[in-house]
């Protein structure tokens, strides 16, 4: 992460919003029309979602879909859903499976795998704050690091996946964990902060 001081705030002002998203550059979300406006419709589309699986699950599934495009038919998402802010930055594989109470609060991006199952009341963000300078914070700068989840991983209800984390593939997170870090394939990880418990 580059120091922001005013030459980098120089450097910034020539990019656009997902530009320095992608970079994992400093932005200020409260100057940021165009995510504002995003994140706004996207809380009115779930909204709908939500209310729409109270009367009929499959309307509700055809209004995701629609939000989704890119959501296998393969895999399914529970309502409700309660955030899911960027639908063009997220991307789930073939015959993954997630339980309800979803909340992805992200404008990095976010990729689960194939033949996954996230269970419910997961959280997983990818924005992060300065955290040894809080004028930065007050002003609300802030950067995003994207989340990759690998194929056939379990994650366990109410895990919370924090920004930058990747985990490979064939990985077991127990219920309640907060993933603050990355993890290799083939292990199983459980904690506050999560830890290494078996590596298979």
């Amino acid at each position: 992460m580059r120091m922001l001081d005013e030459v980098e705030k120089l450097r910034l002002a020539k990019l656009s919003i997902f530009d320095k998203i992608n970079n994992g550059d400093w932005y200020q979300y409260s100057k940021e029309v165009e995510l504002q406006k995003i994140v706004k419709n996207s809380s009115q589309k779930i909204s709908e979602i939500n209310d729409k699986a109270k009367e009929n699950i499959d309307e509700a599934r055809k209004l995701l879909e629609d939000f989704l495009p890119n959501l296998p038919q393969s895999s399914e998402i529970y309502f409700p859903i309660i955030a899911l802010e960027y639908p063009n930055r997220f991307k789930v594989g073939e015959n993954t499976f997630i339980n309800s109470g979803l909340q992805i609060i992200s404008a990095g991006k976010v990729k689960i795998g194939k033949n996954c199952f996230i269970g419910p009341n997961c959280q997983l963000f990818t924005p992060n704050h300065h955290a040894k300078d809080m004028i930065l914070r007050r002003k609300g700068w802030q950067y995003d690091g994207p989340i990759v989840i690998g194929n056939d991983c379990w994650l366990g209800g109410s895990v919370i996946l924090l920004p930058g984390v990747s985990l490979g593939d064939d990985v077991v997170v127990g219920a309640g964990s907060v993933v603050t870090k990355s993890f290799p394939s083939h292990c199983i990880i459980a904690g506050n902060p999560a830890r290494l418990i078996r590596n298979e």
